[in-house]
């Protein structure tokens, strides 16, 4: 490995003879073998939820402290906590909001050296002011004491850069001693691989459990957990935080195999080489273990956000369901009427990380195709029902995935899931296909309301259809998805065929 990938060569027999190295205090890596699904250590995307729920009680437990000191003892005043209590939920789920487009919540900044004092105050700010503003545009709040409004925003301010102080430390010691663990795998050939983790183990800078993969033939080498297809196999349970691929320069054939199968998955890709030139796109660096490596893909912006985005999925989903339930009964009947067959038409779908689960629709052709080959729905498609017409011109015949939705495999938006013999064939054609899957797919997505839906009849088509849905991917917040819900209610009208 030489300094365009910014390490130095190592001999491998320096490297010990273990399968998985793992950072304790006293000696750097321990050489203890390493399981993720095995391992006692918290793994890291736990931590953003847990913060999160410790400063959602800090501020409902503020609000009942400042009325207990300013209303209850200070003023003598006797008020029903009911109204308290509403209003600090509110600015909870605000200041969870907030935080999260701040970043504040991202694991790096989590156990990072900076706590960012600034925005945690900032985001507070906004929080109060937003919430304000909601019970002054409903005239709830003239009942309201400013006095006490004050306090809390005073109390919630405090404890809540406290908390962050303690977590901090926590996160540090926890790093230190493993019981919080960054959970890494290295792939690629063999030396690359060996050498890197050497380098790694050397460095100070990290703390974790790191796992070796081959990409090359059959490896007897007991410091490798497998081969490339283990590591997919591995990945598809997300037990991994980053996996970094290390290939020299001069095998970029097989660094765009790797990265192909493993860019479809949700954790971070990075990309150590010798290259100059990258034989995939990169966007920008980062230091691991003290080596510069290309970022290939980062973990998608929604899956840092998951809480917010379930949470609308849900209430969505769920609402939606029960108002729709009258007219899903009345087309179960319909179609029952119409034609021999199921109510519902269920086909295999490739879901997030490549995981398989079947889709739901009203059932609106005569054939139920799920093999390897299935031909796409055409305009004056004769397998269509009369019934099923309708339903299509409508885009009705979609809305049972709202139970897909429900039962976690699916979002409300998201990239479209294909047929898993069409996934294929595209994945083929166009190497970023696959990183579509870093996310659930959708019932609708940014490419859907722009147009491409219905057949893809070239292979522009589905090009477009790639680059809509990665930008979205890439640009992901929560007002995104209420645009594309939004303009999805005067798309649906136009239907598919």
């Amino acid at each position: 490995m030489d300094a365009g990938a910014g390490g130095v060569s190592v001999p491998l027999e320096e490297i010990e003879a273990t399968t998985s190295l793992r950072k304790t205090p006293s000696d750097g890596f321990a050489l203890t073998a390493f399981t993720p699904k095995s391992s006692s250590g918290l793994p890291l995307f736990v931590l953003p939820h847990a913060l999160a729920a410790a400063e959602g009680l800090t501020i409902f437990l503020s609000a009942i402290v400042a009325k207990a000191v300013y209303l209850d003892v200070y003023v003598g005043t006797d008020v029903s906590l009911q109204t308290d209590i509403i209003v600090a939920a509110c600015m909870g789920v605000a200041l969870y909001a907030f935080y999260l487009q701040m970043g504040l919540y991202d694991v790096g900044m989590l156990i990072g050296p900076q706590i960012g004092f600034g925005k945690l105050i900032g985001g507070i700010i906004l929080a109060f002011l937003t919430v304000l503003g909601l019970l002054y545009a409903t005239k709830q709040i003239g009942p309201l004491s400013r006095g006490w409004f004050v306090v809390w925003f005073c109390l919630s301010s405090l404890t809540i850069i406290v908390i962050r102080i303690l977590f901090s430390g926590w996160v540090k010691r926890g790093t230190a001693t493993g019981r919080i663990i960054q959970r890494i795998a290295i792939v690629g050939s063999s030396n690359f691989v060996l050498n890197l983790a050497k380098i790694v183990r050397e460095t100070e800078e990290l703390s974790g459990a790191i796992d070796l993969y081959h990409c090359g033939p059959e490896e007897s080498d007991i410091r490798f957990v497998g081969g490339l297809r283990d590591l997919e196999t591995a990945m598809a349970d997300r037990p991994y935080d980053r996996v970094v691929v290390a290939i020299p320069g001069a095998e970029s054939d097989l660094i765009r195999t790797a990265v192909r199968s493993l860019g479809a998955f949700t954790t971070e890709l990075l990309l150590c080489t010798d290259l100059k030139q990258m034989p995939v796109a990169t966007s920008g660096t980062r230091r691991f273990g003290g080596v510069r490596t290309d970022i290939v893909h980062l973990v998608p912006l929604s899956e840092r956000s998951g809480l917010t985005k379930r949470g609308v999925d849900i209430l969505v989903a769920a609402i939606g369901l029960v108002l729709l339930a009258p007219a899903f009964m009345f087309v179960a009947l319909a179609i029952k009427r119409d034609s021999r067959g199921p109510v519902f038409f269920r086909q295999r779908r490739l879901g997030q990380n490549g995981s398989i689960f079947r889709i739901y629709k009203f059932r609106s052709m005569t054939v139920e195709e799920d093999g390897h080959f299935i031909a796409q729905a055409t305009r004056n498609d004769k397998r269509v029902t009369p019934v099923g017409r309708i339903l299509r011109s409508t885009s009705f015949d979609e809305l049972p995935q709202l139970i897909n939705v429900l039962a976690g495999e699916m979002s409300i938006v998201g990239p479209r899931p294909h047929a898993i013999a069409h996934d294929m064939d595209f994945e083929q054609k166009f190497d970023l296909f696959a990183r579509r899957r870093r996310v659930k797919p959708g019932i609708t997505g940014w490419a859907q309301v722009n147009g491409f839906r219905g057949e893809a009849k070239t292979p522009e088509d589905v090009r477009k259809r790639m680059e809509y849905d990665l930008h979205y991917i890439d640009n992901w917040s929560i007002w995104f998805d209420l645009e594309i819900m939004i303009r999805t209610v005067f798309v649906m009208a136009r239907g598919a065929y």
